[in-house]
């Protein structure tokens, strides 16, 4: 009989998560500044950079999910990690390109232009409200299930 007491492996979170969002982090910011380098808008690269991050984040979460249902609200951690760090950094660019237009008596009319009858809109409250719905899904269903996933 054996009466060892091996403790089981335990997920440290912030070793799990924090690359995981320094990674985020320096992604985004390549495609800002790649969305800055070429002229401002959000365009067709733009699109298939940020699709490319989807699938990294998707990847990641493939390979890490056993480890994240070890941590109490790991998996919906990890999900608020993607949507603040995505919708947020496309966000900031556009308040910043927004600021930039802010001088002249037009700046109104043009910053309302540049925020919704361009790929920008679609790129900050479109992808912000349904990606914060399914969020908001997410968070519910986790809250109820007491911060377990599996």
């Amino acid at each position: 009989m054996d009466t060892s007491n091996v403790m089981p492996d335990t997920v440290n979170a912030r070793s799990l998560l924090l690359p995981y969002t320094l990674g985020l982090v320096a992604a985004m910011v390549l495609i800002q500044t790649v969305i800055a380098a070429t002229g401002g808008e959000v365009s067709a690269l733009a699109g298939a950079l940020t699709g490319l991050v989807a699938i990294c984040i998707a990847a990641w979460l493939w390979h890490n999910y056993r480890k994240l249902t070890q941590v109490r609200f790991g998996v919906v951690i990890a999900h608020t990690i993607a949507f603040v760090t995505v919708t947020t950094s496309f966000n900031l660019h556009a308040v910043v390109g927004t600021v930039a237009l802010s001088s002249g008596a037009e700046a109104l009319q043009a910053a309302a232009q540049n925020l919704l009858a361009t790929p920008w809109f679609g790129a900050t409250l479109v992808m912000s409200a349904v990606w914060g719905l399914g969020l908001l899904v997410h968070l519910t269903g986790v809250v109820l299930g007491r911060g377990w996933e599996d």
